[in-house]
């Protein structure tokens, strides 16, 4: 945990209180992953689901990943950043939307995969606070190159389970 605070403490629970079941489970992230064209044609994994906390993991492609120094492209590290937040304030307050998010690059995104760790801040009614860590992972070896900060709301009554309207073009 970040700031010298566990996981209970950022959930408003007591120590010893077990954390609630996520809202949505890694069988649904799944499914969603599948029904969204961009995050299906990442590869994306869903590794980890916990109360307020996902981790992801995608491969590396080089073919049609990397920018023009052979890096992961800094678009493709602020999606895993997107995903991994909604994904954590998703298992707090059901469906979300991505209000605002901010990503911070440390290292070029040289890596075989990258692994995102999304946790919940602060969860509120109308917002919830999160951080993202994005790893590069090197012969099973992590380095933090961006880290994420990003307000998600609730998306009301949009449907977790359908799938994207097609463009009329």
């Amino acid at each position: 945990m970040q700031d010298g605070q566990d996981g209970a403490e950022l959930r408003g629970l007591a120590a010893d209180e077990a954390p609630p079941a996520p809202l949505v489970d890694a069988a649904l992230f799944r499914g969603i992953v599948k029904m969204q064209p961009f995050t299906s044609w990442t590869g994306l994994e869903i590794v980890r689901v916990e109360y307020g906390h996902v981790e992801t993991r995608m491969t590396l492609r080089r073919d049609d990943m990397v920018q023009h120094h052979g890096f992961l492209h800094g678009g493709l590290i602020a999606f895993l950043a997107d995903n991994v937040s909604a994904y954590a304030a998703a298992t707090t307050i059901g469906d979300v939307l991505t209000a605002q998010f901010s990503v911070n690059y440390l290292s070029p995104g040289i890596g075989e995969a990258f692994v995102a760790r999304g946790h919940v801040v602060k969860a509120g009614k109308r917002q919830v606070v999160t951080r993202a860590d994005i790893f590069a992972v090197n012969a099973g070896e992590e380095k933090l190159i961006a880290v994420a900060s990003a307000v998600i709301l609730p998306a009301g009554a949009a449907a977790l389970d359908r799938p994207p309207a097609k463009s009329a073009g």
